[in-house]
C-alpha cells in the first residue's frame, strides 16, 4: 500500500561533489541494483548560468535521472556537471520528492554509493579547487550537505582507496593489481 505524499512533506537535497559526473552515475545504478531498488533511468536537462567576466551565459547541462519506484515512492535522484569556468567542471546530485520517513533509506543508499565512488564527495581536491575557483561556495555546501546526512566529513580519501563495483576494478586494473574474492591482499 502506497503512502499519501502531500506535497508541503517533500523534501529536495542538494550538493556538490568531488568526482565526475559519468562515476556518480554508473556508482548510483550500481548501488540501487545492489540493493534490488526498482528504478527507471531517464535523461534531462537542467539550465544554469555561467558568467565570463561580467557577462552571464545561459548554459544546458545534461542530466542522469534515476526515478526509483522501490523502496521509495517516486523519489528522483539526479546527477548533472556545470562548467564553472573554461576548466573547472563540478558535478552535482540532487534527490527531490522524498519525505521525512524516506530519509533512512536514502540515507543507506549514500553510504553504498560513497563505498563505490573513486574519493568521498565532499573531499575535493586542490586541482579543482583552483580550476574552478577557491572562493566559490560549492566547496564548503558540499561538507554542510553530507555533514546533514550524517556522515563523517572529516574524513579524507585515503590515498590507498579502491572503490567496490566497476570503478573500482577498473582502477585495480589500470594499476596491474589483482584481488581474489577471498582474500583482500592484492596479487601482483
Amino acid at each position: 500500500m502506497s503512502r499519501m505524499r502531500i506535497e508541503a512533506q517533500l523534501k529536495t537535497w542538494e550538493t556538490p561533489m568531488a568526482n565526475q559526473v559519468t562515476h556518480v552515475a554508473v556508482a548510483m545504478r550500481e548501488a540501487m541494483e545492489t540493493m534490488d531498488w526498482e528504478f527507471l533511468r531517464e535523461k534531462s536537462e537542467r539550465m544554469y548560468t555561467r558568467f565570463s567576466v561580467i557577462l552571464p551565459f545561459p548554459r544546458v547541462a545534461y542530466v542522469f535521472r534515476f526515478r526509483v519506484t522501490h523502496p521509495l515512492d517516486d523519489v528522483k535522484f539526479d546527477t548533472w556537471e556545470m562548467r564553472m569556468t573554461h576548466r573547472g567542471d563540478i558535478s552535482f546530485l540532487s534527490i527531490d520528492n522524498y519525505t521525512y520517513e524516506d530519509t533512512r533509506v536514502v540515507r543507506q543508499l549514500l553510504v553504498e554509493l560513497v563505498d563505490r565512488l573513486p574519493r568521498r564527495p565532499w573531499d575535493f581536491p586542490l586541482g579543482r579547487r583552483l580550476e574552478a575557483g577557491l572562493a566559490i561556495p560549492e566547496w564548503n555546501k558540499s561538507k554542510q550537505m553530507w555533514k546533514r546526512m550524517g556522515f563523517d566529513v572529516s574524513k579524507k580519501t585515503p590515498k590507498d582507496w579502491v572503490p567496490k563495483g566497476s570503478i573500482g576494478d577498473r582502477m585495480r586494473a589500470e594499476q596491474g593489481l589483482d584481488y581474489s574474492d577471498d582474500d583482500l591482499d592484492p596479487k601482483v
